[in-house]
């Protein structure tokens, strides 16, 4: 993969070097930045994961930098991870990852707030190809903008923001975009922690294929919490108008979410989330509700639902076992195309004494791509031991293996990893 074009993120790259540069020295006089260096060694008998098998080492160093600063009126967080990654057989070239997410708010009184946010990740732009360097692409997210709360009376809230938001993609495929939002919130709290919340929204996104969208949102929302369980409910509208040089195209929905959390026992968590969401497939919807990149055209609108139900079981202080499944439906407004996407995960973390855990995970994924009429079965195993040598100083063991299934078998493949690292948290 390249290097991030510095020519297309510039604008919110400077931002968030400019923001670390103020909070780093701010830092000094918070507590100390968390620092870990790493070191990995690992091997795959199919690292390009395809067909025709080619396997290959790989070594990695990498340094992660964590801050969570408050001071005065300012708040920032900070959460970055930089890689440098070497295959020995040169199946692909060298590679520089990087993760960086910052989050700051100045306070200028208790009702009016400043948000500046930058997001730089990488992700997989299709869901239906596999994680490689090749696939991956970086993007960056600059977001800012006020909120304001006017307190209406004891019980009501009125709160008022807009924000603006920049896109950008390392990558020829994917659509950059600028977005401008207002909203409108009310909140009413009733006794007995019962809130109701009228949301209101709009978003004016240009996207850089010369398209602007609308998106208009309204939604009225419950929530309560009794004893253990929490729930949250919410229903209204959306209306999505795209503006193109061969016409205009509107669609409205319904949309809404339910939310439900249940601590059964102090063994047992529960939890279910329904989230039916109108959106266009350019948008940061795609990755940060919904986590899964789509197959259909990058500024088409996209009806995206999904069902996520968890349990969470923890019988002793040295032993997690959690179970997830999920469902996930993405349709095409325009061509009414639906990709599809089922999965089931399990994991167990166990706790051996106290320089000793291991943790074992599987996972099973469906996905039918409706453009393709393709299906595909993912399965995914992993066991990864860890071992706290003395004062900052750990190890990890590693084994994966992951299979794919496809129609016409194409795209299928398998490949086992087995790697070995080390971690190193210095003391300043």
């Amino acid at each position: 993969m390249d290097y991030l074009l510095l020519d297309k993120s510039r604008p919110a790259l400077l931002a968030l070097i400019g923001i670390n540069a103020i909070s780093a020295a701010l830092y000094v006089q918070a507590e100390p930045l968390e620092v870990q260096l790493s070191a990995t060694q690992e091997y795959s008998d199919n690292v390009t994961k395809t067909q025709n098998k080619e396997d290959d080492w790989l070594s990695k160093v990498g340094l992660k930098l964590g801050q969570t600063l408050t001071k005065g009126a300012f708040e920032s967080s900070l959460s970055a991870d930089f890689g440098f990654e070497h295959y020995w057989g040169d199946t692909f070239g060298d590679e520089v990852t990087t993760e960086v997410i910052y989050d700051g708010r100045y306070n200028f009184s208790p009702s009016l707030s400043w948000l500046i946010k930058d997001e730089l990740t990488e992700d997989v732009l299709n869901s239906s190809t596999p994680n490689t360097p090749d696939t991956r692409v970086r993007k960056n997210v600059f977001t800012t903008g006020p909120s304001y709360r006017i307190a209406v009376s004891a019980k009501d809230d009125l709160v008022l923001g807009g924000q603006y938001k920049q896109i950008d993609f390392d990558s020829n495929t994917a659509i950059d975009s600028k977005r401008n939002t207002a909203t409108a919130d009310y909140v009413h709290r009733f006794a007995n922690e019962l809130t109701f919340t009228w949301s209101n929204s709009g978003e004016w996104a240009d996207l850089d294929n010369e398209t602007d969208i609308e998106t208009l949102e309204s939604e009225v929302r419950l929530s309560k919490r009794y004893n253990d369980l929490f729930a949250s409910m919410g229903v209204g509208v959306t209306r999505l108008t795209t503006e193109q040089s061969s016409g205009d195209r509107k669609s409205d929905e319904v949309t809404g979410s339910l939310n439900l959390s249940y601590q059964a026992s102090a063994a047992v968590g529960l939890t279910y989330a329904y989230n039916r969401k109108l959106t266009d497939s350019a948008s940061e919807t795609v990755f940060q509700i919904f986590e899964h990149p789509i197959t259909i055209g990058s500024s088409e609108t996209v009806l995206m639902q999904e069902h996520v139900a968890g349990v969470n079981y923890k019988p002793n202080s040295r032993d997690v076992f959690q179970l997830k499944g999920s469902s996930t439906t993405e349709e095409n407004e325009t061509t009414t195309l639906e990709d599809k996407e089922y999965s089931a995960a399990v994991s167990w973390s166990h706790k051996v004494n106290a320089v000793w855990n291991w943790l074992m995970s599987s996972e099973y994924t469906n996905k039918t791509f409706g453009g393709s009429n393709a299906e595909q079965d993912t399965y995914e195993h992993s066991i990864q031991v860890n071992h706290h040598w003395y004062k900052n100083f750990s190890s990890r063991y590693y084994v994966e293996y992951e299979s794919k299934d496809s129609d016409g078998g194409a795209a299928e493949y398998d490949a086992m990893t087995v790697g070995v690292g080390v971690d190193y948290v210095p003391n300043f």
